[in-house]
């Protein structure tokens, strides 16, 4: 009688699939490096990752003035510009940093991974900045690798718990824009790990170092409150030590803090309400959202955003499971959530998602296993379509300068009355309030042909547009709200000439963008010639 062949061939196909799966792992891994190394530019590295807005140069500290970084044009920029200065002065010693970041009492102190970075760029403000902006990403990967311990690149599901905390918004938020919720995040499943290990000391040295790197990170200690039940007075007490030992630091640094520079002025208890009003308007607010007539990528990704940490919070609260270390972990963060208030769950989607990523990977690892539960598994990570929306690199110009090397290299073009660089697809471009410019700087000693090739779009179609040179028209036309080719050329002298851009409209707002818009420019091509060239 012939041996059944039916093992063989499910231990084949399980080999394939495990094959297929440990890909999986490594694309995303490779992908995540090549997207990241989109935002460097030669002149100024990974800057573009601090958020740096032209805002803030007034007020910016000396050290960072001197470094060459990418500043976001009509922009007061993001946290990440404020947590690269105290990364330039870990110490604090710099009175200039009262006025280069808001609420310094507060902000300073997450000092943890400003000490990092300065201790990564050896004291070197260049090397510095670039640490600070790469030190998400660097978390990130020993992250990666860390979560392999629970989720190894075996099957479908470890995957998608692996890929749903990875590529979560708040993680993906936190490494585009240099926040400290990736990195205090990387601490706390390093902390869960040695608790599961028994190396408790080393848990709670983690956990001190993490709420000097984010404060909420503390709330991670109730890992530590094992043999609580049956309660027992020594047990408490052993928690209660612990908790202390854990907080100290951060005690400690507040003290230092508030001897250097008196009270917070705001503490941060403006995040917090009465239980689920934050929550419940958010919903109210996505909602009505979805309504508008746009219906934009970010409203229903913000949307699904919303319900996935509703999931993951109902779904760990509903399941009473106070002896399991990773239930207690992320019962501490739903329970906050509970009384988050309204600047935590506002925008799109809001920073909710990176406050709550403790809770986020108690979740995938909380989930049980099987087919029954993927879709709650898959409903609970939903928030990864706004991740992926958060790494558009910044847009080298809407413009490029092509020809003769030589002439090109005396060229300069520049925009003023746009509104910021946006790209997406390949495509670069820059909407107008309705009256912008181009200013060209002809550095040679005689004049240059140009010739101008792009696409218009209006904000609604009718609007006129004219583009001239003073009373000279280069090109006229009626848009739509589809892009459509526009070309023209002209001669510029030696010297500055400006090109305007003018409309018969006023600007409108378009959906939830709370920019006034009348039109866009995309893609444009100028290409340089010796005005003989164009005889």
């Amino acid at each position: 009688m012939n041996a059944p062949v039916t093992p063989a061939r499910g231990g084949v196909l399980q080999r394939l699939f495990g094959a297929r799966i440990r890909v999986a792992f490594l694309l995303c891994t490779v992908g995540f490096a090549w997207t990241v190394g989109q935002f460097y530019q030669p002149t100024t590295g990974f800057t573009s990752l601090l958020m740096i807005g032209d805002a803030m140069e007034a007020n910016q500290v000396t050290r960072l003035r001197e470094v060459p970084h990418y500043r976001y044009k009509d922009s007061v920029g993001y946290d990440g510009a404020y947590y690269v200065q105290l990364a330039l002065y870990p110490s604090l010693d710099n009175p200039e940093l009262s006025q280069a970041i808001d609420n310094l009492p507060y902000r300073a102190r997450r000092v943890l991974f400003g000490w990092v970075a300065w201790l990564l760029g050896l004291g070197q403000p260049a090397w510095v900045v670039q640490a600070q902006a790469l030190l998400n990403v660097l978390c990130w990967f020993a992250l990666a690798w860390v979560l392999t311990r629970w989720f190894p690149p075996t099957t479908g599901e470890n995957f998608l718990r692996w890929a749903g905390i990875l590529f979560s918004h708040g993680v993906c938020m936190s490494a585009r824009d240099s926040l400290v919720d990736g990195p205090a995040l990387l601490l706390v499943a390093l902390a869960m790990a040695w608790i599961e290990d028994g190396r408790r000391g080393r848990a709670v040295a983690m956990l001190a170092l993490g709420g000097l790197g984010k404060e909420t990170s503390l709330l991670a200690a109730a890992g530590l409150a094992d043999g609580l039940l049956p309660p027992s007075r020594r047990a408490w007490w052993r928690f209660a030590g612990l908790g202390l030992v854990v907080a100290l630091p951060l005690a400690v640094w507040i003290g230092y803090v508030r001897w250097k520079f008196g009270p917070v002025a705001d503490p941060g208890y403006g995040n917090f309400t009465l239980p689920l009003i934050g929550l419940a308007e958010k919903w109210g607010a996505a909602l009505s959202d979805l309504t508008d007539d746009s219906r934009s990528f970010m409203i229903w990704a913000t949307f699904l955003a919303v319900l996935g940490v509703t999931v993951q919070m109902i779904f760990i609260l509903a399941r009473w499971r106070p002896r399991e270390l990773w239930w207690r972990v992320g019962a501490s963060f739903a329970g906050m959530a509970v009384f988050l208030s309204k600047p935590v769950w506002e925008g799109y989607p809001g920073a909710f998602t990176r406050v709550l990523l403790p809770m986020a990977l108690a979740f995938n690892f909380l989930v049980p296993r099987g087919r029954a539960w993927l879709p709650v598994l898959i409903a609970g990570n939903l928030s990864v379509l706004a991740g992926f929306n958060e790494f558009s690199p910044p847009a080298r110009e809407f413009f490029q300068v092509h020809g003769d090397s030589a002439i090109v290299a005396k060229l300069q073009v520049r925009a003023d009355g746009w509104h910021g660089l946006e790209n997406a697809g390949g495509r670069r471009w820059r909407w107008s309030a309705g009256s912008s410019v181009l200013v060209v700087r002809n550095q040679s000693d005689r004049a240059v042909a140009l010739t101008f090739s792009g696409k218009l779009r209006g904000e609604r179609a009718g609007r006129a547009l004219r583009i001239a040179i003073g009373a000279q028209t280069l090109w006229s036309g009626t848009l739509t709200e589809d892009r459509v080719e526009a070309g023209f050329g002209c001669v510029v002298p030696p010297g500055e000439t400006t090109l305007a851009f003018t409309t018969d409209r006023p600007p409108n707002f378009i959906g939830v963008d709370p920019r006034l818009l009348a039109f866009s420019l995309t893609n444009l091509a100028i290409v340089v010639a010796p005005v003989s060239d164009q005889r």
